[in-house]
């Protein structure tokens, strides 16, 4: 029953990252219909992220002491609604509304899914079995780019979210009939505080904090709002296919960062190895003169995709330094600062595009894409100084 359990979890998690990374392949069709700007389609896309970091800390509580069933049917539910209410707006302040809603429902399904993980599996399958959720899940980010495109071809973008919403609506009623139920542990503020102080003492969640930020936020700000913009504006190329690849490039990497962790025997050597390529590519990418060919676009995307796929390994580093009862909560602290620094980097790259002459010169893509670039630069910086965790028992006195 852990499998399904498992599986239906690693759904609702891909379900989410469709949800999240959607808003992309709207930029045309919003902006014409609402004469949206750069930086007001950015803002727009960026709250779901804004919520879904608002809410980490509430669902990593919810995670730890109501569980998983509870927490992900709920949340799933909320999302749905979200969904059906971006599918209705009749005005832009609807499609903040809805996109709220959906990072504020989606938001547990990580979060209890690495929490089902940890109660449920032997912790020398963890980083595995973590790299392979990573890949259902990032699936959705390939579903949220040339198969969402193609659906909202042949319906329109609003009949596409009312099917995104039903189906969201679905998963929540499994949830609540499959899942079995958790046991409550009792919830006090007193103790939500030694967790969060228990969590902030050890020295090694800042730089690992670090590295994951800079993976989630580069690819996220990429594949889910700018990346169709950018490769039509500066490559003349319609861009679903290639940003399908980007995503397909992040289940890959995620695998084979979380099985590498687990042979290596280390968390550090993979981490730092694919930091390094990470921010690597994404020097190519900026500095290489543009128009690129389609394959040398696609080798680059789909490699600025699999570098990124490390951000597995910081799921098993937070859990390794933690006490096991601060799971969730550890997570979802390491997933706050992610988020944040995910709706920043699309707020201000949208921001950049507003202050140039014309979002279609090239240099001021270019000027756009260093922010991602020193943003991997500092979570190689991160990953530099992450300490070794394989196989650490957490020291209860909180200093390591």
């Amino acid at each position: 029953m852990r499998w399904i359990g498992w599986l239906l979890l690693a759904a609702c998690f891909h379900m989410a990252y469709v949800l999240r990374l959607s808003a992309g392949i709207l930029a045309d069709s919003l902006g014409k219909e609402y004469a949206l700007t750069a930086s007001t389609f950015g803002a727009m896309s960026s709250m779901v992220f804004y919520a879904y970091t608002f809410m980490q800390i509430p669902v990593g509580i919810l995670a730890d002491s109501r569980g998983p069933r509870f927490t992900v049917s709920w949340g799933m539910a909320v999302a749905g609604t979200g969904a059906l209410v971006f599918a209705s707006a009749g005005s832009p302040s609807m499609l903040f509304l809805g996109r709220t809603l959906m990072g504020i429902g989606v938001a547990g399904a990580f979060v209890c899914t690495m929490k089902f993980l940890s109660d449920n599996f032997e912790g020398n399958r963890f980083a595995t079995l973590s790299g392979i959720t990573s890949f259902i899940g990032n699936a959705g980010g390939m579903t949220a780019q040339a198969p969402l495109a193609l659906l909202v071809a042949l319906l329109s973008w609003r009949q596409a979210f009312i099917l995104l919403g039903g189906f969201s609506i679905v998963l929540a009623v499994l949830c609540m009939a499959v899942l079995p139920k958790a046991g409550k542990r009792p919830f006090s503020f007193f103790s939500l505080l030694q967790g969060v102080k228990s969590v902030l003492s050890r020295s090694g969640m800042y730089p690992v904090s670090l590295n994951y930020l800079a993976s989630q936020s580069c690819f996220l700000a990429m594949s889910g709002t700018w990346g169709i913009s950018y490769l039509r504006a500066v490559h003349g190329i319609d861009g679903a296919a290639l940003m399908t690849l980007m995503a397909a490039g992040v289940m890959a990497g995620a695998v084979a960062a979380g099985r590498l962790s687990d042979m290596w025997r280390s968390r550090k050597k993979p981490l730092c190895l694919f930091a390094l390529a990470h921010t690597s590519l994404w020097g190519a990418l900026v500095f290489t003169p543009p128009p690129l060919a389609p394959t040398s676009l696609a080798l680059l995307l789909s490699g600025l995709g699999f570098s990124a796929g490390a951000l597995v390994i910081p799921w098993s580093m937070a859990r390794e330094m933690n006490l096991a009862e601060l799971t969730g909560l550890s997570i979802a602290m390491m997933n706050t600062v992610a988020f944040l620094s995910v709706a920043l980097l699309t707020s201000a790259m949208g921001k950049v595009l507003d202050g140039g002459l014309s979002p279609a010169e090239l240099q001021v893509w270019r000027n756009v894409l260093f922010l991602p670039l020193a943003t991997a630069a500092a979570g190689l910086t991160g990953a530099l100084f992450a300490p070794e965790t394989f196989g650490r028992i957490p020291d209860i006195s909180g200093t390591k």
